[in-house]
């Protein structure tokens, strides 16, 4: 049984800080403070591999910190592969605002509705997103059997995806990215987060180079093997034969090997339907909560007010 862990942490043994890089605030991942008292191992580098020799025993055994250590590089590693855009990274979905205050100088009552409509449907999309995250995590846990929780007794409901729809600026990526965040931090999944033309396209197009080491198929199966895929501006893609074929293959890849995926889009159910001729629409429903934000404001708009 681990002795480290703490309400700062989180029990993880590693936590976020806040840092200032390139004029900005960011966050760095570090080992929680709960863990260093438990160090037997610290030299003066402070450095791996964590062990320490027993005097009594005249043996070299691993430190308490090595866990924590080990959870903490591993967790680094799976950020750095997961393409999540760093104004996102690290935040935490408790982070996520779900009563936005809407500047009303005049006290318009229609303000106030609008208020409470993005209220309510920010709060069903959190709820999704937490739903979605514990269900995750259950079902890593079960299969490394630390709960004794059978995967059989998850829902399948419970596994499918998330399709975030609405208008843009509503925070639909910042969620997504959210979710990713959580799930690499407590569960060390493989996630990756990709935006329709500028990753996915652009990464699929590069491979047409023939001075390129990598290969079409490579980087389409990195991409659509993930543990968890979020996809964003999906239905920005353009109408040429090409793209429509690769991205309809990425969903369909995620739909048969049962891989969760979560997408964000700008574009209304009606135009959903419409791809594809209607051809992926069946999937989506199929593979994805819809998880709609129409009612939810632009906050870039409350910014230039």
């Amino acid at each position: 049984m681990k002795k480290w862990g703490c309400d700062k942490c989180d029990g993880l043994g590693y936590r976020t800080l806040p840092q200032m890089a390139r004029r900005r605030a960011s966050y760095v991942l570090e080992l929680c403070e709960c863990v260093q008292p438990l160090c037997r191992a610290y030299g003066e580098d402070h450095q791996s591999p964590w062990v320490y020799f027993d005097e009594k025993t005249r043996k070299v055994h691993s430190c308490e910190c090595k866990g924590a250590h080990d959870a903490l590089a591993r967790t680094n590693e799976l950020f750095a592969a997961s393409n999540i855009p760093a104004k996102y990274r690290f935040h935490r979905l408790k982070e996520f605002n779900h009563s936005p205050q809407y500047p009303n100088p005049t006290h318009s009552p229609e303000l106030e509705a609008a208020k409470r409509g993005a209220q309510v449907a920010l709060t069903a999309a959190y709820d999704k997103a937490l739903h979605f995250i514990d269900a995750q995590k259950k079902l890593v846990q079960g299969q490394h059997g630390s709960t004794g929780l059978a995967t059989g007794n998850i829902a399948a409901a419970d596994l499918k995806g998330l399709f975030l729809i609405g208008p843009p600026g509503t925070g639909k990526s910042l969620l997504a990215a959210m979710i990713l965040n959580e799930l690499i931090l407590t569960a060390h999944l493989s996630c990756r987060y990709v935006k329709i033309s500028r990753d996915f396209f652009q990464q699929l197009r590069a491979t047409f180079n023939s001075d390129s080491g990598s290969k079409t198929e490579t980087v389409f199966n990195d991409i659509a093997q993930q543990d968890i895929l979020v996809i964003d501006d999906f239905g920005i893609q353009s109408d040429s034969e090409w793209e429509q074929r690769m991205l309809y293959d990425l969903v369909d890849a995620r739909y048969e090997a049962e891989l969760p995926t979560i997408i964000t889009s700008n574009i209304d159910l009606d135009a959903v339907k419409s791809l594809f001729k209607g051809r992926i629409y069946s999937r989506l429903t199929e593979m994805l909560h819809i998880v709609e934000f129409f009612s939810v404001r632009d906050y870039r708009q409350d910014m230039q007010l």
